[in-house]
């Protein structure tokens, strides 16, 4: 009885405090939401736009790739010869497991004049395959193709400068490529978005958010400076009006890149 009346207490608990964290984060959110520049996005074609509902006014990112900037490894892991018995007799293979690394390098730039904001950034991926090598072809009686991706992990990561200052902002995004919709999974939760957007300054990180978005990007005492929804259409950005412009940019670029991103 007593064990029962201590779990009772402690779950009790728990609940309230998972309950505060999530009302104390919604108030939180609603203050951003309160104090912030609301921008629809669009992407076509490597270009980006954001635009103000009920303005005219309007910006625009291009994406360019570069050319010299292409890396790719791969690496053999291992290798298996296996065999299947059924009534039809029984049929040997061979696949090796195989590590591929490959780097790309594009520019994203919003604007042309001294007031200028421009990202060089790379995404990294990884992928881990099997494949049926030679042999494995020759000894095997079935034509299937047996060739298998495991697994395809992306990364972003690069930098933000702008013309008329010495900042310069560092970045990486994980997770911005969700397996599960890759999957058409549609039931279950997208994972997480984690990295960082940093200068000498400030250091942004991103978060999960209550609000009708994806991602916010949050300071080091957790408060909200920015979020994104870009999973499902419409997109949006929200970008707090009383930040530096020049972190407004940087930030607006940085998203500019997961949107493009998601599109390469």
């Amino acid at each position: 009885m007593k064990k029962s009346i201590a779990v009772y207490i402690i779950s009790t608990i728990l609940l309230n405090m998972f309950l505060a964290k999530s009302y104390s984060q919604s108030i939180d959110d609603s203050m951003m939401i309160a104090r912030s520049e609301k921008w629809n996005i669009e992407y076509k074609k490597g270009i980006v736009t954001l635009s103000q509902p009920g303005s005219t006014q309007t910006f625009t990112m291009n994406l360019t790739k570069l050319d010299s900037g292409k890396i790719k490894q791969k690496r053999k892991d291992s290798s298996y010869i296996g065999f299947s018995s059924s009534g039809e007799g029984t049929n040997w293979d061979q696949q090796k497991y195989m590590t591929i690394n490959k780097t790309k390098l594009y520019r994203l730039q919003s604007g042309n004049d001294e007031n200028a904001t421009q990202s060089l950034f790379a995404i990294s991926s990884e992928i881990k395959e099997t494949r049926q090598t030679l042999f494995g072809r020759m000894i095997s009686k079935s034509n299937e193709n047996n060739n298998e991706v495991l697994s395809d992990k992306r990364l972003l990561s690069g930098t933000i400068t702008r013309n008329n200052t010495s900042d310069k902002w560092d970045f990486t995004v994980d997770n911005f490529d969700d397996p599960f919709s890759k999957q058409g999974l549609p039931f279950i939760s997208p994972i997480p978005l984690t990295g960082f957007l940093k200068d000498g300054k400030d250091s942004l990180f991103f978060h999960p958010t209550t609000l009708n978005a994806d991602v916010e990007l949050s300071g080091n005492n957790g408060d909200p400076m920015a979020a994104l929804k870009f999973r499902k259409k419409p997109m949006i950005l929200w970008v707090r009006k009383d930040i530096d412009n020049p972190l407004q940019d940087a930030i607006g670029v940085l998203f500019g890149i997961i949107i493009s991103a998601k599109k390469l």
